[in-house]
């Protein structure tokens, strides 16, 4: 699979799960609240936070069921200009959705570390190749997707010259009810595909996006609110900063708790190795010169590194060089 740099770090097998706060339009319009939610997500350890950029009229239909809400959650570019220049005053890897051309071109002006394509425009051409020719690394939400669109997707934005992508699985639904997850397409979109799968999670809670983790995604997007009970449509499938540090701690735990593979003892059982495990005992007193048989010998906890239960057959029916007290310890330095 090949990986992506974002930045100072990599994306992809092999590295750290790259963690985005989603912000969305969580703020409602507030540009001052935008603001509060990214400081908050970024204090809380997010690797980026995205915010969506938008023209509602330029995208949304008046009859669309969201244009109201879009409309009052709407943020000017000149406005937004506040929020990224509050964001780059804080060194904060802030990213954004393009909705549309104009606020794409508004974007491209910010210049963040990276892009990404909502789902609902993954079949978007035309948008998609214009932000893939920015040539910065792209985030494609695969929602509502199959397989097939997902290839001619990742075609299109190949023909632009950058590799520099990654696919994120998605339900999207607000929220997502667990049994719409699939959680292992996953793995299938990696198996399949020569890039960084992340996931984009719409669930309340926490235990799905911990999921896609564990399954191997290299990316996890959760959306972000600093108080659930704000009106919204995604403040209930967000965490709020106590979640996020409590899951990003959750997930750099886990990440040093997969190992390298190879099993082997940790470097804390070599000590239980020898306490934990049998070494051989005098069930009587042995003189030395006595032949060593079943009888002889009890296997007792404590071992030693020359007192094993596995040196037994070595040493059964050969003669002791000492005189061994009863439940005194058996060694192989003890053999003729």
């Amino acid at each position: 699979m090949r990986s992506v740099r974002i930045g100072n770090k990599m994306v992809g097998d092999g590295h750290p799960v790259y963690i985005v706060a989603e912000i969305g339009i969580n703020h409602n319009g507030d540009v001052s609240l935008a603001k509060k939610m990214i400081a908050a997500a970024w204090e809380s350890g997010a690797d980026a936070v995205k915010i969506q950029t938008f023209i509602t009229k330029e995208f949304l239909h008046p009859s669309h069921p969201d244009y109201r809400y879009d409309i009052e959650a709407e943020i000017p570019h000149e406005k937004e200009e506040e929020i990224w220049g509050f964001a780059r005053g804080k060194g904060i890897n802030l990213f954004s959705t393009p909705e549309e051309f104009l606020s794409l071109d508004f974007i491209e002006k910010q210049n963040p570390a990276l892009i990404k394509i909502a789902a609902m425009d993954f079949n978007y051409k035309d948008l998609i190749q214009k932000a893939a020719s920015l040539k910065k690394p792209i985030l494609l939400s695969s929602g509502m997707s199959t397989m097939e669109e997902v290839k001619e997707t990742l075609r299109w934005v190949e023909e632009t010259g950058n590799l520099e992508y990654i696919v994120l699985h998605c339900t999207s639904c607000y929220p997502a009810p667990a049994e719409s997850c699939n959680l292992l397409a996953i793995k299938t979109m990696k198996e399949k595909l020569n890039c960084p799968i992340g996931y984009s999670d719409h669930t309340e809670g926490m235990h799905i996006p911990f999921a896609a983790f564990v399954l191997g995604a290299n990316i996890i997007e959760k959306h972000f609110t600093v108080d659930k009970s704000l009106p919204g449509p995604d403040q209930r499938c967000s965490m709020d900063p106590t979640d996020l540090k409590n899951f990003i701690k959750a997930v750099r735990e886990t990440e040093k708790a997969f190992g390298s593979g190879h099993k082997e003892p940790a470097t804390c059982e070599f000590n239980p190795r020898l306490y934990k495990r049998r070494g051989m005992y005098a069930s009587a007193e042995i003189k030395s010169g006595a032949v060593l048989n079943d009888g002889d010998v009890l296997f007792y906890a404590p071992s030693a590194e020359n007192s094993k239960v596995t040196d037994w057959s070595s040493i059964k029916g050969k003669r002791v060089k000492r005189n061994i007290p009863k439940m005194g310890l058996i060694t192989t330095d003890d053999i003729v």
